[in-house]
């Protein structure tokens, strides 16, 4: 039965993806007072890109065309390490810090695409998304240290039972969840530390990178930010929501309720924000890492012992 559920579970959000994505935007669209698109319009994009004829800069390498293959590929595997429907069928993976290398490996390629496509903008956009992970990464270890302190575990079924025994009350999980949700909005590009909607190339960052993709290779490239968004959101709540009932299928419904939910709250949060200066990213990551790691020393100290 938790094999079936977690198989079912990942593949329903792995096809539902683009309208989580989807949800988020028509939000924000409609706190902007604006009509916004249909929450399935992801879907059109990604199908009227693929129908497309492929096109690819003069000077790009084969680097260029597998790139959106392997971004999908980290990304679809870390969906499906993260338990769907409660804790995870015997001897499936679902390690964290496997989870957090499959995020890196598609951060990477993300930034080869971006300097193999030999176009000023790319390279600009690859050199921030290397420069912003080197802030993202240590901030995501921070984030979850709590739980690994208690739990001394990095699988996620340990850390998410590890959540009821963090002493102190609820503080050190106030502030682990602090630290991931600015986390969440860094890794993810979206406002304040980037805007996916815009076409300004001196402000892109992620955009710039897959600036020069076209048919195919853009509709992966489209596919893969609609599944870090699922997968993020879906690691966050796998580790830091409610405990997991004893009805698999069920647990998988809270999922996809919890998805939404988040997706809405994000659209709402994007709307009422506006970009950072990219000198002042560093900060915000910093920002970040620092709160998980003050919710760490609070228990590691014996805090609320």
């Amino acid at each position: 039965m938790a094999v079936w559920t977690q198989v079912v579970g990942t593949a329903t959000l792995f096809a539902g993806s683009p309208l989580l994505w989807g949800l988020t935007q028509k939000v924000k669209a409609r706190l902007q007072g604006r009509r916004g698109s249909p929450v399935w319009q992801m879907y059109w994009v990604i199908v009227k890109n693929w129908r497309k004829e492929t096109t690819v800069p003069e000077h790009s390498s084969w680097v260029f065309r597998i790139a959106p293959s392997v971004s999908m590929a980290a990304l679809s595997t870390g969906l499906a390490m993260v338990p769907a429907g409660g804790a995870p069928p015997s001897g499936w993976p679902h390690d964290l810090l496997v989870v957090f290398f499959l995020l890196a490996l598609e951060r990477f390629w993300v930034g080869l695409a971006g300097m193999d496509s030999a176009g000023t903008f790319g390279g600009l956009g690859a050199s921030r998304v290397t420069t912003l992970g080197t802030g993202i990464e240590p901030a995501l270890l921070a984030a979850f240290g709590v739980l690994w302190q208690v739990s001394g575990h990095t699988a996620i079924a340990p850390l998410a039972q590890g959540l009821s025994d963090v002493p102190g009350g609820g503080l050190p999980w106030v502030m682990a969840a602090s630290s991931f949700g600015l986390v969440l909005l860094a890794e993810l590009g979206r406002l304040p530390v980037d805007n996916p909607d815009t076409h300004l190339e001196l402000t892109m960052i992620h955009e710039a990178t897959i600036l020069e993709a076209s048919g195919r290779l853009l509709s992966l490239w489209q596919w893969a930010m609609t599944l870090k968004l699922t997968l993020l959101l879906s690691l966050g709540w796998a580790i830091l929501g409610p405990p997991w009932g004893s009805n698999p299928w069920v647990n998988l419904g809270l999922r996809c309720g919890e998805l939404a939910a988040t997706a809405v709250v994000l659209g709402w949060v994007e709307s009422r924000f506006t970009k950072l200066r990219y000198l002042q990213l560093p900060t915000y990551t910093a920002v970040a890492a620092g709160v998980g790691v003050l919710a760490l020393f609070l228990v590691a100290g014996g805090f609320g012992v």
